[in-house]
């Protein structure tokens, strides 16, 4: 394990504990109290970074005039060590006269991996091409943010998982569960039996009667993990040229559109030339709720045709009406006054404002790589409910093609070292479960 050593940021005043830099997936942040903010690796759940804030506080640990609310030492302390919060307070004192630092400690290996767990389960919540609003994903958090020691945060899970879990469960068709889901169901009711008893009987009710039994085939899945594969090994991902890209974390948590199996699946494009220098583009995005769409809310994305050499938009238009209400499919048409054959390398992205910045090429392809990653990760655990037609070796000939892009993006965004890292990840957790969500179907 590498060591994470401290200093402190004179330019945000926090006393920042840097480990070896994430491999080729990224890292995944976490804040579990104020003023404390974490950084996983994804794979394997890492430890990178440590963020900490240091300024007068009520209720706090000081050294001289230097302090540390008592919530980000004790979870320090958890972390670290009893000498932990000492150190860090030294670090922070000392920035006007700056000393060699010592490593810290080796993190708590078991807190370390809650808190990782539940960093990770966050981000994929989000980039799954599953519902973000199925129960089973707070259901999951809670226990985790309880194995974590996070009380507060376990009980906002469980309040907004029971009453959804209950509908879950006890709707027209009837809900098997492995026993990894009856346990998370037990540790919501569990939690938040003090503030709604009524409901936490009701789902320990519900529970009991479908547990011991693995979930059921969800046959009305549109996921083909076969058919992906063949879409990334064809023409539709190319290594130059007109490239696409949808990215979760520009457009933010709960955004209105839905992530694809992999990068290949989360716009479509199709081209009709008009003349030598001109050429029609229709962009096609799924939204993750098409029955509650907001025509205004969505009316502020722009669809975009990029040149990142030059930092400039060439064509950009709102999407239109949903064009497919039985899939959430919409569109957007762009007209390209322009050469695109003549330029090396051109992106159609979707931003959430007409004024949002273009990026360099390097940073298209370096959140494509991240892209590409999560979708690995995700064929490497092979989940059941988000293609219950796919056998393993389907997942794995995905898990395999998707590090390969990964690895051709973080070239050509020239880090060699997360490209020398985007092999099929050994995973330092084998025995990790998948995804209640994405196990259970949503």
């Amino acid at each position: 394990m590498t060591h994470l050593m401290p200093s402190f940021a004179p330019e945000t005043g926090q006393v920042v504990v840097q480990g070896a830099p994430a491999g080729a997936a990224g890292a995944v942040p976490l804040s579990p109290v104020p003023g404390l903010e974490l950084a996983f690796d994804r794979v394997g759940g890492r430890l990178t970074e440590v963020v900490i804030d240091v300024a007068r506080a009520e209720d706090a640990v000081a050294v001289d005039e230097i302090t540390l609310d008592e919530r980000v030492a004790t979870l320090l302390i958890r972390l670290f060590g009893s000498q932990a919060p000492g150190r860090i307070l030294s670090v922070a004192a000392a920035r006007r006269e700056p000393k060699r630092p010592r490593p810290m400690p080796f993190p708590d290996p078991d807190l370390t991996a809650a808190l990782s767990r539940l960093a990770d389960l966050d981000y994929v919540r989000h980039t799954s091409p599953l519902s973000s609003d199925s129960p089973w994903w707070a259901a999951e958090m809670a226990e985790l943010a309880t194995l974590a020691g996070l009380p507060g945060r376990a009980l906002a899970e469980a309040r907004l998982a029971v009453a959804p879990l209950l509908h879950w469960l006890l709707g027209p068709v009837p809900r098997q569960l492995p026993e990894q889901a009856v346990a998370a169901g037990r540790t919501v009711a569990a939690i938040a039996a003090a503030a709604e008893p009524a409901a936490a009987r009701r789902l320990l009710a519900a529970l009991e009667s479908r547990s011991g039994s693995p979930p059921p085939d969800q046959s009305a899945s549109t996921w083909d993990v076969e058919a992906e594969v063949g879409d990334i090994l064809t023409m539709r991902v190319q290594s130059s040229g007109l490239q696409s890209t949808i990215d979760p974390a520009l457009l933010g948590p709960g955004g209105p559109f839905r992530s694809g199996l992999t990068p290949c699946s989360e716009l479509s494009v199709s081209r009709a030339d008009e003349g030598a220098d001109n050429c029609l583009l229709t962009v096609t995005a799924r939204l993750a709720r098409p029955a509650e769409a907001d025509a205004d809310a969505l009316s502020r994305y722009r669809v975009r045709v990029v040149d990142p050499e030059v930092r400039r938009v060439l064509a950009q238009g709102p999407f239109a009406s949903v064009s497919d209400p039985g899939t959430g499919r919409i569109q957007a048409e762009l007209a390209v006054a322009y050469p695109l054959a003549e330029l090396e390398e051109t992106w159609i992205e979707v931003v959430p404002d007409k004024l949002h910045p273009v990026r360099s090429a390097r940073a298209y392809r370096s959140g494509r790589a991240l892209r590409w990653a999560d979708a690995a990760l995700r064929a490497e655990r092979a989940p059941r409910g988000i293609a219950p037609q796919s056998t393993a070796d389907d997942w794995a000939v995905l898990a395999a093609a998707a590090w390969d892009r990964c690895r051709g993006d973080w070239a050509a965004a020239g880090d060699r070292r997360r490209a020398e890292l985007a092999r099929p990840a050994h995973r330092l957790r084998p025995d990790e479960p998948d995804c209640l969500a994405e196990m259970l179907g949503g």
